[in-house]
């Protein structure tokens, strides 16, 4: 459905007025799961950015830094396309600080006039710098802060934008190693009718083994833009040493369209490293998106 809604620009055309009457242009493209179509967008953080959920970028006791990419692209030449380039640092005091660049695209999208011939390519993007700082509060609570700076550019018009997120994780929950996340995305205090901030969380609990490398996990994953796209569903994942598969069941839904669709992926871990790929399938005839990340931590 998120792909249904921004294809749909490429296919329909878009009205001069509708663009200008975005604060900043390109919203739409943070409806992307850029870095979470492996991990559900609360609990998303493998790319180590707390991109969706500013509380996710705190590092475990030991670690100082964590440093990780992700790349997002449908794989064909109209479609959008993704990056995340991100930075994390544990200070003495048990705070982590970090930083992160994201940059979401829609490409191929030509210009024209009365004819179907070229004029050259309308750009339709959005960079997104976020800087986090989280931290353990009590045991079992880390809570995350992330100011934000947006700018969004839809052919000749460009503006930017400052929001404000917060985000927690209950992490290490007594029965059956619970986690709860719930985050803000994109929050302009004042401004929620016509930015559309987004709301993020997710649960879930562990089936099966007793420790974080060896377990099965179920959980259930809810994301809603105000005045956009909503999607909730299901997920799992299973982890034996150093392979992790994920798979989720998401149903989104878009004004009065609907959608159904499966996202799954595969992390492979090796000493500080961590590499994940990821695939959502196609829907409307639209070709599947592909994940890529890499993470490292540092002692």
């Amino acid at each position: 459905m998120r792909r249904m809604l921004i294809c749909g620009l490429a296919a329909f055309g878009w009205a001069t007025t509708g663009l200008r009457a975005q604060p900043v242009p390109a919203r739409d493209l943070w409806e992307f799961p850029l870095g979470a179509i492996f991990e559900p967008p609360a609990l998303a953080s493998e790319a180590g950015a707390g991109l969706w959920n500013p509380a996710t970028v705190a590092l475990p006791t030991g670690d100082r830094f964590r440093f990780g990419v992700a790349s997002l692209s449908t794989g064909s030449a109209q479609g959008v396309d993704g990056q995340l380039l991100a930075a994390a640092w544990r200070r003495g005091g048990g705070t982590t600080v970090g930083l992160s660049v994201a940059r979401s695209a829609v490409g191929g999208l030509v210009r024209t006039e009365s004819d179907p011939q070229s004029l050259g390519n309308i750009p339709y993007q959005s960079t997104l710098t976020s800087f986090t700082v989280a931290r353990a509060l009590v045991p079992h609570l880390t809570a995350g802060l992330a100011a934000r700076w947006r700018n969004g550019r839809a052919d000749q018009l460009t503006r930017h934008a400052v929001a404000a997120d917060l985000g927690v994780v209950l992490h290490d929950l007594p029965w059956r190693d619970a986690r709860v996340a719930v985050s803000s995305f994109l929050w302009r205090p004042g401004r929620e009718v016509e930015d559309r901030p987004a709301l993020v969380a997710a649960a879930d609990v562990r089936l099966a083994g007793a420790s974080r490398a060896r377990e099965a996990r179920l959980g259930y994953t809810e994301s809603a833009v105000n005045r956009g796209a909503r999607e909730r569903g299901p997920f799992v994942s299973g982890r034996w040493d150093r392979v992790e598969a994920r798979a989720a069941l998401v149903r989104a839904t878009a004004g009065a369209g609907a959608a159904t669709r499966v996202r799954s992926g595969l992390a492979l871990y090796y000493a500080r490293y961590a590499v994940g790929v990821a695939r959502e399938e196609g829907i409307a005839g639209l070709g599947p998106v592909y994940q890529f990340t890499l993470s490292s931590l540092l002692k």
